[in-house]
């Protein structure tokens, strides 16, 4: 199966995740490639593009939006993945006008995966002042938030990576 892992990174989480998801599919043809590489006249000559990007805004990266107006021939499969450091689930919301787009185009969306990733995006003084303007129960409670998800994606969550893309090859 030739297969296109292509993701965008803005602070390293994305890129770790989808390193560990072409690891995962092990003994498959597989391109690793920044969305800012990749060639939209390309993606139809894949089996499954997996595409993946961090959650900004409760958006994806307007790259992924960019690339997709470009596309001209849509891939049989597609998969989607993300990291986000919010306490909800994005994957379904953020991918939902891709989503479409794809299915509309004759693509069948074979899986779905998100992954926390640490905010190491955001400056301590402005986590602080984004921080300062809650009440003070909220305060505490993002606090304890933020080291929950500090140094995310972890190893567990890099193997929880390989085993999604596992489960969609078989």
């Amino acid at each position: 199966m030739k297969i296109l892992v292509c993701y965008f990174s803005g602070t390293g989480n994305t890129k770790k995740v989808a390193e560990s998801i072409k690891e995962g599919l092990e003994g498959q043809e597989v391109d690793l490639q920044k969305i800012k590489d990749v060639d939209p006249a390309e993606i139809g000559k894949y089996d499954l593009v997996i595409l993946g990007s961090g959650i900004y805004g409760g958006m994806v990266s307007k790259n992924i939006f960019t690339m997709m107006k470009k596309i001209t021939e849509f891939p049989p499969k597609v998969a989607f993945f993300n990291t986000h450091s919010s306490p909800m689930s994005y994957s379904k919301k953020a991918y939902k006008r891709i989503i479409k787009k794809f299915e509309t185009e004759g693509s069948k969306v074979v899986g779905n995966f998100e992954c926390i990733g640490e905010n190491i995006g955001v400056p301590k003084e402005v986590q602080e002042k984004m921080l300062s303007n809650l009440p003070p129960e909220e305060q505490e409670k993002q606090r304890k938030r933020l080291e929950e998800i500090k140094g995310r994606p972890n190893a567990k969550d890099l193997e929880n990576a390989k085993e999604f893309a596992k489960s969609i090859i078989e």
